[in-house]
Protein backbone atom coordinates (compact mmCIF):
# COMPACT_ATOMS: atom_id res chain seq x y z
CA UNK A 1 0.00 0.00 0.00
CA UNK A 2 1.25 3.43 -0.95
CA UNK A 3 2.65 5.54 2.33
CA UNK A 4 3.30 2.01 4.20
CA UNK A 5 6.84 3.02 4.94
CA UNK A 6 6.60 6.07 5.31
CA UNK A 7 4.12 9.43 4.90
CA UNK A 8 5.75 11.42 2.00
CA UNK A 9 2.81 14.42 1.89
CA UNK A 10 1.96 13.76 -1.31
CA UNK A 11 -1.48 13.05 -2.20
CA UNK A 12 -2.12 9.91 -4.47
CA UNK A 13 -3.30 10.98 -7.87
CA UNK A 14 -6.14 8.72 -8.19
CA UNK A 15 -9.37 8.94 -10.52
CA UNK A 16 -6.84 10.19 -13.45
CA UNK A 17 -6.48 13.88 -12.74
CA UNK A 18 -6.37 16.47 -15.19
CA UNK A 19 -2.79 18.03 -14.87
CA UNK A 20 -1.32 20.42 -17.09
CA UNK A 21 0.16 19.40 -20.55
CA UNK A 22 3.80 19.86 -19.52
CA UNK A 23 3.57 17.93 -15.89
CA UNK A 24 3.41 14.42 -16.92
CA UNK A 25 7.01 13.88 -16.26
CA UNK A 26 5.75 15.49 -12.42
CA UNK A 27 3.41 12.35 -12.55
CA UNK A 28 6.23 9.54 -13.83
CA UNK A 29 8.53 10.77 -11.25
CA UNK A 30 5.49 10.21 -8.55
CA UNK A 31 4.47 7.07 -9.69
CA UNK A 32 8.62 5.97 -9.66
CA UNK A 33 9.10 7.24 -6.05
CA UNK A 34 5.69 6.44 -4.62
CA UNK A 35 4.05 4.14 -6.76
CA UNK A 36 6.33 1.81 -7.93
CA UNK A 37 8.88 2.55 -5.43
CA UNK A 38 11.93 2.25 -8.15
CA UNK A 39 14.10 3.04 -5.61
CA UNK A 40 13.67 -0.62 -4.02
CA UNK A 41 15.74 -1.88 -7.32
CA UNK A 42 19.25 -1.31 -5.84
CA UNK A 43 22.15 1.43 -6.09
CA UNK A 44 22.03 2.12 -9.45
CA UNK A 45 18.34 2.85 -9.23
CA UNK A 46 19.25 4.91 -6.21
CA UNK A 47 21.82 6.65 -8.73
CA UNK A 48 19.60 7.32 -11.11
CA UNK A 49 17.49 9.35 -8.53
CA UNK A 50 20.17 11.52 -8.14
CA UNK A 51 21.15 12.15 -11.68
CA UNK A 52 17.87 13.32 -11.81
CA UNK A 53 17.90 15.52 -9.13
CA UNK A 54 21.48 17.21 -10.69
CA UNK A 55 19.85 17.58 -13.75
CA UNK A 56 17.37 19.81 -12.32
CA UNK A 57 19.74 21.45 -10.11
CA UNK A 58 20.50 22.86 -13.37
CA UNK A 59 17.23 23.17 -15.63
CA UNK A 60 18.24 27.03 -16.30
CA UNK A 61 20.41 25.47 -18.91
CA UNK A 62 17.95 23.56 -20.75
CA UNK A 63 15.64 26.31 -20.67
CA UNK A 64 18.06 29.04 -21.91
CA UNK A 65 18.64 26.37 -24.42
CA UNK A 66 14.93 26.69 -25.45
CA UNK A 67 14.45 30.02 -24.81
CA UNK A 68 18.07 31.15 -27.32
CA UNK A 69 15.96 28.93 -30.02
CA UNK A 70 12.48 30.29 -29.98
CA UNK A 71 14.42 34.44 -30.36
CA UNK A 72 16.74 32.84 -33.26
CA UNK A 73 14.24 30.74 -35.41
CA UNK A 74 11.39 32.86 -34.63
CA UNK A 75 9.38 30.04 -33.69
CA UNK A 76 7.42 31.80 -31.47
CA UNK A 77 5.22 33.05 -34.58
CA UNK A 78 4.05 29.28 -34.98
CA UNK A 79 2.32 30.44 -31.59
CA UNK A 80 0.43 33.35 -32.84
CA UNK A 81 3.17 36.48 -31.32
CA UNK A 82 4.56 38.86 -33.88
CA UNK A 83 7.73 39.59 -31.86
CA UNK A 84 10.15 37.64 -29.43
CA UNK A 85 9.42 40.68 -26.95
CA UNK A 86 5.50 39.82 -27.24
CA UNK A 87 6.24 36.14 -26.76
CA UNK A 88 7.96 36.85 -23.32
CA UNK A 89 6.06 39.20 -22.41
CA UNK A 90 2.58 37.46 -22.80
CA UNK A 91 3.86 34.03 -23.46
CA UNK A 92 6.08 33.56 -20.76
CA UNK A 93 4.56 36.35 -18.60
CA UNK A 94 8.65 37.57 -18.08
CA UNK A 95 10.71 40.43 -19.09
CA UNK A 96 12.80 40.57 -22.12
CA UNK A 97 15.19 41.45 -20.12
CA UNK A 98 14.99 38.43 -17.46
CA UNK A 99 15.08 35.75 -20.84
CA UNK A 100 18.07 37.52 -22.10
CA UNK A 101 19.67 37.04 -18.52
CA UNK A 102 18.31 33.12 -18.29
CA UNK A 103 19.71 32.82 -22.03
CA UNK A 104 23.15 34.15 -21.29
CA UNK A 105 23.91 32.20 -18.27
CA UNK A 106 22.48 28.75 -20.22
CA UNK A 107 25.57 29.71 -22.54
CA UNK A 108 28.19 30.42 -20.03
CA UNK A 109 27.78 27.25 -18.01
CA UNK A 110 27.00 25.37 -21.43
CA UNK A 111 30.82 26.48 -22.26
CA UNK A 112 32.03 25.37 -18.68
CA UNK A 113 30.24 21.74 -19.19
CA UNK A 114 32.31 21.93 -22.83
CA UNK A 115 35.67 22.38 -20.54
CA UNK A 116 34.92 19.36 -18.27
CA UNK A 117 33.61 20.62 -14.91
CA UNK A 118 30.79 18.38 -13.47
CA UNK A 119 30.04 21.67 -11.18
CA UNK A 120 28.66 24.62 -12.47
CA UNK A 121 26.71 27.72 -11.49
CA UNK A 122 23.73 26.65 -9.60
CA UNK A 123 21.52 29.37 -10.83
CA UNK A 124 21.24 32.59 -13.37
CA UNK A 125 22.46 35.27 -10.81
CA UNK A 126 26.07 33.29 -10.51
CA UNK A 127 25.98 32.16 -13.61
CA UNK A 128 26.36 36.24 -14.85
CA UNK A 129 28.43 37.06 -11.61
CA UNK A 130 30.99 34.76 -12.74
CA UNK A 131 30.95 36.05 -16.40
CA UNK A 132 30.91 39.46 -15.35
CA UNK A 133 33.70 39.20 -12.57
CA UNK A 134 35.60 37.52 -15.04
CA UNK A 135 35.20 40.19 -17.53
CA UNK A 136 37.28 43.11 -15.12
CA UNK A 137 40.32 40.05 -14.86
CA UNK A 138 40.84 41.47 -18.69
CA UNK A 139 38.86 42.21 -21.02
CA UNK A 140 40.83 40.88 -24.29
CA UNK A 141 40.98 37.21 -22.96
CA UNK A 142 38.15 35.55 -21.62
CA UNK A 143 38.78 34.10 -17.99
CA UNK A 144 35.82 32.46 -17.01
CA UNK A 145 36.70 29.12 -17.11
CA UNK A 146 40.22 30.08 -14.75
CA UNK A 147 38.48 32.07 -12.80
CA UNK A 148 35.74 29.13 -12.04
CA UNK A 149 38.33 26.63 -11.69
CA UNK A 150 39.81 29.00 -8.53
CA UNK A 151 35.95 29.36 -7.09
CA UNK A 152 35.48 25.84 -6.80
CA UNK A 153 39.22 25.03 -5.63
CA UNK A 154 38.84 28.11 -2.62
CA UNK A 155 35.43 26.77 -2.03
CA UNK A 156 36.17 23.36 -1.58
CA UNK A 157 39.52 24.61 0.72
CA UNK A 158 37.40 26.93 2.95
CA UNK A 159 34.65 24.32 3.36
CA UNK A 160 32.03 27.33 2.00
CA UNK A 161 29.14 27.02 -0.19
CA UNK A 162 29.44 29.00 -2.92
CA UNK A 163 27.32 32.11 -3.94
CA UNK A 164 27.20 34.82 -5.90
CA UNK A 165 29.06 36.96 -3.72
CA UNK A 166 31.40 34.31 -3.21
CA UNK A 167 32.29 34.16 -7.06
CA UNK A 168 32.46 38.14 -7.17
CA UNK A 169 34.78 38.32 -4.35
CA UNK A 170 37.21 35.12 -4.95
CA UNK A 171 37.59 36.67 -8.45
CA UNK A 172 38.03 40.36 -8.40
CA UNK A 173 38.54 40.65 -4.49
CA UNK A 174 35.98 42.50 -3.49
CA UNK A 175 32.20 43.06 -3.66
CA UNK A 176 30.10 46.06 -5.38
CA UNK A 177 27.61 47.90 -3.45
CA UNK A 178 24.22 46.02 -4.96
CA UNK A 179 22.22 49.34 -5.01
CA UNK A 180 23.31 53.19 -5.46
CA UNK A 181 20.54 56.03 -5.13
CA UNK A 182 18.74 58.40 -7.42
CA UNK A 183 15.71 60.29 -7.34
CA UNK A 184 12.20 59.99 -9.08
CA UNK A 185 9.00 62.18 -9.35
CA UNK A 186 6.89 61.44 -6.89
CA UNK A 187 4.06 60.87 -9.55
CA UNK A 188 6.06 58.42 -10.97
CA UNK A 189 7.59 56.48 -8.05
CA UNK A 190 3.93 55.82 -7.07
CA UNK A 191 2.75 54.38 -10.10
CA UNK A 192 5.52 52.21 -10.08
CA UNK A 193 5.28 51.03 -6.62
CA UNK A 194 1.47 50.62 -7.23
CA UNK A 195 2.18 48.01 -10.21
CA UNK A 196 5.06 46.51 -8.25
CA UNK A 197 2.39 45.97 -5.57
CA UNK A 198 0.23 43.98 -7.84
CA UNK A 199 2.61 41.84 -9.56
CA UNK A 200 3.98 41.29 -6.18
CA UNK A 201 7.69 42.04 -6.17
CA UNK A 202 9.21 45.22 -4.86
CA UNK A 203 9.34 48.23 -6.65
CA UNK A 204 12.91 48.32 -7.24
CA UNK A 205 12.78 45.03 -8.58
CA UNK A 206 10.44 46.20 -11.05
CA UNK A 207 12.69 49.37 -11.89
CA UNK A 208 15.39 46.92 -12.32
CA UNK A 209 13.72 45.12 -15.50
CA UNK A 210 12.55 48.27 -16.92
CA UNK A 211 16.06 49.98 -16.86
CA UNK A 212 17.73 46.28 -18.21
CA UNK A 213 15.57 46.22 -21.12
CA UNK A 214 16.07 49.68 -22.13
CA UNK A 215 20.00 49.26 -21.88
CA UNK A 216 19.69 45.71 -23.68
CA UNK A 217 20.58 47.65 -26.63
CA UNK A 218 24.29 47.25 -25.92
CA UNK A 219 24.52 43.41 -25.83
CA UNK A 220 26.12 41.99 -28.73
CA UNK A 221 24.02 41.89 -32.10
CA UNK A 222 22.08 38.89 -32.90
CA UNK A 223 21.72 39.20 -37.33
CA UNK A 224 19.04 36.63 -37.28
CA UNK A 225 16.83 37.98 -35.03
CA UNK A 226 14.68 40.96 -35.31
CA UNK A 227 15.45 44.39 -33.46
CA UNK A 228 13.86 44.68 -30.90
CA UNK A 229 13.05 49.00 -30.51
CA UNK A 230 15.24 50.93 -27.83
CA UNK A 231 15.30 54.19 -26.70
CA UNK A 232 18.73 55.90 -27.81
CA UNK A 233 21.56 55.64 -25.57
CA UNK A 234 23.63 58.24 -23.82
CA UNK A 235 27.04 58.66 -24.93
CA UNK A 236 28.20 60.95 -22.52
CA UNK A 237 31.27 59.19 -20.41
CA UNK A 238 30.61 61.46 -17.23
CA UNK A 239 27.31 62.88 -15.72
CA UNK A 240 26.94 66.28 -14.83
CA UNK A 241 24.06 67.90 -13.04
CA UNK A 242 22.27 68.74 -16.07
CA UNK A 243 23.16 65.63 -17.98
CA UNK A 244 21.59 63.92 -14.67
CA UNK A 245 18.37 66.42 -15.03
CA UNK A 246 18.17 64.95 -18.54
CA UNK A 247 18.41 61.18 -17.29
CA UNK A 248 15.98 61.24 -14.92
CA UNK A 249 13.48 63.06 -17.33
CA UNK A 250 14.30 59.77 -19.79
CA UNK A 251 13.62 57.78 -16.79
CA UNK A 252 10.29 58.99 -15.88
CA UNK A 253 9.08 58.58 -19.91
CA UNK A 254 10.48 55.33 -19.64
CA UNK A 255 8.36 53.92 -16.75
CA UNK A 256 4.95 55.96 -17.67
CA UNK A 257 6.15 53.97 -21.27
CA UNK A 258 6.06 50.57 -19.51
CA UNK A 259 2.75 51.41 -18.18
CA UNK A 260 1.29 52.19 -21.20
CA UNK A 261 2.52 48.91 -22.63
CA UNK A 262 1.37 47.16 -20.20
CA UNK A 263 -2.07 48.27 -20.43
CA UNK A 264 -2.36 47.62 -23.79
CA UNK A 265 -1.72 43.95 -23.01
CA UNK A 266 -4.14 43.75 -20.56
CA UNK A 267 -1.96 42.88 -18.00
CA UNK A 268 -2.81 45.61 -15.62
CA UNK A 269 -5.74 46.50 -13.44
CA UNK A 270 -6.62 50.06 -12.42
CA UNK A 271 -4.17 51.31 -9.77
CA UNK A 272 -4.75 51.45 -6.33
CA UNK A 273 -3.41 54.24 -3.92
CA UNK A 274 -0.46 53.60 -2.04
CA UNK A 275 1.75 55.61 0.81
CA UNK A 276 4.08 58.18 0.18
CA UNK A 277 7.99 57.80 0.39
CA UNK A 278 11.39 57.65 -0.51
CA UNK A 279 12.93 54.53 -1.77
CA UNK A 280 15.96 53.68 -3.54
CA UNK A 281 16.71 52.30 -7.45
CA UNK A 282 19.26 51.83 -9.34
CA UNK A 283 22.02 54.67 -10.39
CA UNK A 284 21.84 55.89 -13.88
CA UNK A 285 24.77 55.22 -16.51
CA UNK A 286 27.74 56.87 -15.74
Amino acid sequence: MIGNLYDHKFETPFNDPELPNWADGYLDKFCDLFWDNTWKEGDEAIASLEIDMLADRYAYIKEGMALRAFQIYKLYKNLGYKSFKEYCLKGLKKSVYYVKRVIKAAQISWSLMLEGFTELPDNVSQAQKLASSASQISEEVDETVSCWQEVLGKAKQESKPITATYIETTIIGETTPPLATAKLPRDVWDKLKAQAKQQGVKPEKLLEEIIGNYLDGSSEPETQTEPEPEPPLTTETQVNQASLVEWESDLQQLVNQHFEECRESNTISDISSIREGESSIRQPPT
